[in-house]
């Protein structure tokens, strides 16, 4: 569906594209290495091209408009009739994610057509080159994106069939070869990420074996080809290079990567939907048990392939006739979880001007993209859908915003010896020891001997009250840590926020399997309702003693607010 099955991409040395009055100082005789003539051009763009001077960021109003007359060609007449169900999945979700209306018409038409895909995999034959994985894999991302308790079965369908063919070496792809495909293999780890943001699991040895195949098939230069070639034990050349495909492998690496958790940063989603609190997800997503395999690699294993595959993006273009817009989408989506591998979000960033600006000048005065000004592979719905996806940064909505951690305390003394606490077993400053250092700690696992008793007693929330909202964010997913100590901390940390809204977290707390979590999270919840002689538990409270406690809290906090609705986190 969304990509040729011969598509050769011709390699251009990276000065093709600069301003002749660089290629002047060479044909003056001048002496310079190409190397230099390069540099040289990178400077007369940036101080005379256009994206020096623009900023664009999705709600500017240039590209606001784009977008609109993206939007409005979409949803417009009956031209989505000629489309096949991925593409017009591939419609409805540029749509929903532009508008946020899962009721347009073409988001309902995408919608059904995801859901014949859906069932679809359970009487697939391969019979040749289709593009039936790019279609499921889109099928799952619009139906788990716009309400995946709802579409429940559909993606549970689509995930085991996803699951079912991967391929011994790890990697995905046509079905009937044995070979992995590089641009599938990033449509299937996008599709398992937004699965797992909504709640579902997704087995981290399928995505380990992914990892495994993406490190294996990397072409020295630091991109990847069309169908991937392993080597004994090393890399070997590719076939078939090119940027997009480069796009796809590294973006699918640190999709993966983020599913295992390898970078350590962790974020506030932007589409969480309203009073849901961030610890919570629907009872109905819960699974069949799978069981568990430990992580066995680290951000370390990635970053030799993620370094080189940095490197052949920024020195390399995109040169290739067709599929421009496809690879744009890719761009966004590669740049959007490579922000994470930086830990920081850049709001207008050269790549994204740059984009912008070329888009503008070949949005067609349909308001699509891929029919006159710049034709394309694909009809101008599905140009014009990746266009909107681009502009929209879709992907970096989808992630949400980083917050960023922070260096966890050092192991020896600080400079301001007359000054210092102890954190567990770490010696810090007094400065170190905030609630900031503490965060940072526990989101990336160095908890070792932090312990609640440890804890200073004037350790207090953020005052600034967007720091204050980050900081119980933070604390809220901490509650779902693997590591006790994390999930003690934060229950004794979100009693302190005086904030009834942490109540539904702390609720559900008291059925933490550890035997201390329950008793500290009543203890907020007595702060936080100021009834401190209610609640009885104690160290190892029984089962019965949980439910109790639950349902107490839960019908004094339904008393103050008779219309929320109290969801229960899948184990």
């Amino acid at each position: 569906m969304l990509v040729s099955n011969n598509h050769r991409i011709l390699r251009r040395d990276v000065c093709d594209d600069q301003p002749a009055e660089a290629y002047r100082l060479l044909a003056r005789g001048f002496s310079f290495q190409r190397t230099i003539v390069c540099f040289i051009a990178s400077i007369l763009i940036g101080a005379t091209g256009p994206v020096a001077s623009a900023q664009y960021s999705p709600t500017h109003p240039k590209v606001v408009e784009m977008v609109n007359r993206g939007v409005a060609f979409l949803k417009a007449g009956d031209r989505n009739r000629g489309l096949d169900g991925g593409q017009a999945a591939l419609v409805g979700y540029a749509l929903y994610k532009a508008t946020g209306d899962a009721q347009l018409a073409k988001v309902q038409q995408g919608i059904a057509a995801a859901q014949r895909i859906a069932r679809a995999t359970a009487s697939y034959s391969a019979n040749g080159e289709d593009k039936f994985v790019y279609e499921v894999c889109v099928a799952g991302v619009l139906l788990a994106s716009v309400d995946v308790g709802k579409y429940q079965p559909e993606v549970l369908q689509i995930r085991e069939w996803l699951i079912s063919i991967q391929k011994s070496h790890g990697g995905f792809g046509y079905v009937d070869r044995p070979t992995g495909d590089t641009s599938q293999v990033q449509y299937v780890m996008l599709a398992f990420w937004t699965m797992q943001q909504a709640g579902m699991d997704v087995p981290s040895d399928v995505v380990e074996a992914c990892i495994d195949y993406l490190r294996a098939t990397r072409d020295p230069s630091g991109t990847w080809g069309y169908q991937g070639i392993i080597g004994n034990g090393r890399l070997v050349a590719q076939e078939k290079i090119s940027k997009s495909l480069g796009t796809a492998g590294v973006g699918a690496l640190i999709i993966a990567g983020d599913m295992l958790g390898l970078f350590g940063i962790r974020r506030t989603p932007k589409d969480d939907a309203e009073g849901i609190p961030a610890a919570f997800v629907r009872t109905d997503l819960r699974a069949e048990k799978r069981k568990k395999r430990s992580i066995t690699l680290t951000r370390t294993d990635l970053q030799g392939d993620l370094q080189a595959a940095r490197l052949y993006q920024n020195r390399s273009n995109f040169n290739g006739a067709y599929w421009y817009y496809y690879w744009r989408y890719s761009q966004e989506r590669y740049e959007s979880f490579h922000e994470i591998v930086e830990g920081r979000q850049d709001k207008s960033p050269a790549w994204y001007n740059r984009g912008v600006e070329e888009l503008a000048n070949f949005q067609d005065p349909s308001g699509s993209w891929g029919a006159e000004k710049k034709r394309d592979f694909y009809p101008a719905e599905v140009c014009t859908a990746f266009s909107v996806l681009y502009l929209i940064r879709s992907t970096q909505k989808s992630i949400g915003q980083l917050d960023a951690g922070v260096v966890r305390g050092g192991y020896g003394l600080p400079d301001n010896v007359s000054n210092i606490k102890m954190v567990g077993e770490r010696i810090v400053s007094a400065e170190q020891a905030s609630v900031e250092n503490l965060l940072g700690m526990l989101e990336k696992d160095a908890t070792a001997g932090v312990e609640v008793g440890l804890l200073q007693k004037d350790l207090k929330l953020s005052q600034d009250p967007e720091k204050r909202k980050r900081q119980i964010a933070r604390l809220s997913r901490l509650l779902v840590s693997r590591d006790a100590s994390a999930r003690r901390i934060a229950a004794k940390l979100l009693g302190r926020s005086d904030d009834l809204d942490q109540v539904p977290d702390l609720v559900f707390a008291l059925s933490d399997p550890d035997p201390y979590v329950p008793m500290i999270a009543e203890e907020g919840l007595r702060l936080l309702s100021r009834k401190l002689t209610a609640g009885k538990l104690g160290v190892k409270p029984t089962p019965e003693q949980r439910l109790e406690a639950i349902e107490y809290w839960k019908k004094w906090y339904l008393g103050l607010r008779p219309d929320y609705v109290f969801i229960d986190r899948a184990e």
